[in-house]
């Protein structure tokens, strides 16, 4: 059965408390230094299978953006990282809209859970209000590859 886990960032580790225990991680419980650079979190979060979550979320996107770019040939293997999660800036606030955010995940018409988000690469903005935006990554060029070859 797939699975996911989470992965918060020195910008949102405060909120740390507002996720399931075991299916969450700091910076420093992976061993990196809380000035780790974005590309490297990225890098280690992939790794590991870890869902981002942050209240820095352009830097996250270009820093993913850039690592999805990394493959360019088959050999390289799939480099799709397991989502990217943008809290609002606050603890308070977080705190406030954690309680029910997973019902407010959709990609298109389709309710999705944490584990979709993870398994397909989604992009999470959660708004000040309690909603939530998704979308989905781009294909890193390994998948894209094997995309074309199964329809072809």
């Amino acid at each position: 059965m797939l699975s996911y886990a989470f992965l918060l960032d020195r910008d949102v580790s405060k909120a740390a408390s507002l996720f399931p225990k075991k299916r969450t991680k700091t910076i420093a419980d992976i061993g990196l230094s809380q000035n780790a650079a974005d590309p490297e979190i990225v890098k280690a979060a992939w790794e590991r299978q870890l869902t981002i979550v942050t209240g820095n979320g352009d830097d996250f996107v270009r820093a993913i953006t850039r690592f999805l770019a990394q493959t360019k040939k088959a050999s390289d293997g799939c480099h799709e990282v397991f989502g990217l999660v943008v809290l609002p800036n606050g603890y308070e606030r977080q705190r406030r809209i954690l309680q029910n955010v997973e019902k407010t995940l959709r990609l298109g018409k389709e309710a999705i859970t944490w584990t979709d988000v993870a398994y397909r690469n989604c992009y999470v903005r959660v708004k000040r209000t309690g909603g939530t935006e998704v979308k989905r990554f781009p294909r890193c060029f390994y998948c894209q590859k094997n995309e074309m070859k199964s329809k072809g």
